[in-house]
C-alpha cells in the first residue's frame, strides 16, 4: 500500500477539520487517553472482517467494544426494531490484555449501535466503526447499506462514525472473490492509519468529525499480472463525493406455481448485469475503478443548501 502523505491535508480541507468541530462531551480529551471505539457491522458478530478489524484496533491500544446483529442484516439500511423483544447475548474478548464486552443484538446494525450506545451509558465512545464489509457500498447502494446506515445512526446520536467496506473486483470473480478476503488485512490497516490522522487533526478537546458526519470508506481492490491482490498498486485516498451509479438492481421473478409469490434477485452491476455511467464529478464510484481508496463524508442531517431552497420556493410561489 502506498503511503499517505496527502492524508492529513485532504481531511483538513475536505472535512473542515482545522475548524472547531462539537466537543465531545468526554471529560478527558481523547488524544490524552487510549480512544474509546464501539464496533459494528451489518453481516453479523461474527463477520471476519469486523473481527479482523476488532484484532487490528486492539493491538494498536484502542478500548474496543462490540455490538453488532447477531446474524446477517445486509441490506438493512438504518432501520430500527421497535415495540419488539430485542434478544441481546453478552460475551467478552482479549483486547490487549484487558477484557472487553461483545453484545451479538438480535436486531438491526441500528439497533445494535443504538443499543451499544445504551450500554456503555455515560463511558460514550470517542468513534463508532462500521465494518469491514465485504463488498463496495457506493452510489446508491449507500442508500441501502447496513454499514453504512449503523455509521448513519451514530453520527445522528453526536458520536463521530465510520463505514468501512472493501471492494469487489470482478476480474476476481471466478475465485469466489477471494482477493477482497486479501485486502482486508490493508484494509484494516489503513483504518488505523485514518483514525490517526483524525486524532492528530482534531483540535484539542473536539470530538474526531464535525457534528453529525460520518465517512464512507471504500477500499479498492487491485489486481496484478497475476491476478492476486497487489497492495502496492492502491492508490492514494481520495475525498470524494456520493455518486449516482447503480450497484444492486433487484430483479423480480414471478414463481410459476404462485402467481402472488416473487422472488427478488440481486444482480450486481458489472457481474450480471453492465453498470450505468456515473454522473457524478469526483465521485465515490469512479474513484473506486481508479484503485483510489475512497473517503465520502455523508452528512446526516438532511440540509440542504441555501440557494436550493431559495430555488423550490421560488418554483411552488410561480
Amino acid at each position: 500500500m502506498h503511503a499517505h502523505p496527502l492524508l492529513s491535508s485532504l481531511l483538513v480541507v475536505s472535512l473542515g477539520l482545522a475548524s472547531p468541530a462539537l466537543a465531545s462531551g468526554n471529560e478527558t480529551p481523547p488524544a490524552e487517553r487510549p480512544l474509546r471505539i464501539l464496533l459494528t457491522n451489518d453481516d453479523g458478530v461474527a463477520g471476519a472482517g469486523l473481527l479482523l478489524l476488532r484484532d487490528t484496533l486492539c493491538a494498536a491500544g484502542y478500548q474496543v467494544t462490540v455490538a453488532a446483529p447477531a446474524a446477517d442484516r445486509s441490506g438493512t439500511s438504518a432501520a430500527l426494531t421497535l415495540n419488539q423483544a430485542l434478544r441481546v447475548t453478552r460475551s467478552q474478548f482479549l483486547c490487549g490484555d484487558t477484557l472487553r464486552p461483545s453484545l451479538a443484538v438480535g436486531g438491526t446494525p441500528a439497533d445494535a449501535v443504538l443499543f451499544g450506545l445504551w450500554s456503555m451509558g455515560t463511558e460514550r465512545p470517542d468513534l463508532v466503526i462500521s465494518g469491514m464489509n465485504s463488498g463496495q457500498n457506493v452510489g446508491r447502494a449507500v442508500n441501502h447499506s447496513g454499514t453504512v446506515g449503523a455509521a448513519v445512526t451514530a453520527a445522528e446520536e453526536g458520536v463521530p462514525a465510520i463505514a468501512v467496506s472493501i471492494g469487489l473486483n470482478f476480474q476476481d470473480a471466478n475465485t469466489g472473490f477471494s482477493q477482497t478476503t486479501a485486502a482486508a488485512p490493508h484494509a484494516a490497516a489503513f483504518v488505523k492509519t485514518l483514525i490517526e490522522k483524525l486524532r492528530d487533526t482534531a483540535r484539542h478537546g473536539d470530538a474526531l468529525l464535525p457534528d453529525r458526519v460520518a465517512l464512507n470508506v471504500n477500499y479498492p481492490v487491485v489486481l496484478g499480472a497475476d491476478g492476486l491482490f497487489d497492495p502496492a498498486l492502491v492508490e492514494e485516498p481520495r475525498v470524494t463525493a456520493l455518486g449516482h451509479g447503480e450497484v444492486v438492481h433487484p430483479q423480480y421473478v414471478q414463481i410459476s406455481t404462485t402467481p402472488e409469490v416473487f422472488v427478488a434477485v440481486g444482480s450486481i452491476c458489472g457481474l450480471q448485469v453492465a453498470c450505468e455511467a456515473e454522473t457524478v464529478d469526483h465521485a465515490d464510484t469512479t474513484a473506486l475503478e481508479r484503485g483510489e481508496i475512497s473517503i465520502t463524508p455523508l452528512t446526516v442531517d438532511g440540509a440542504v443548501s441555501p440557494w436550493l431552497r431559495a430555488r423550490i420556493h421560488a418554483r411552488l410561489r410561480r
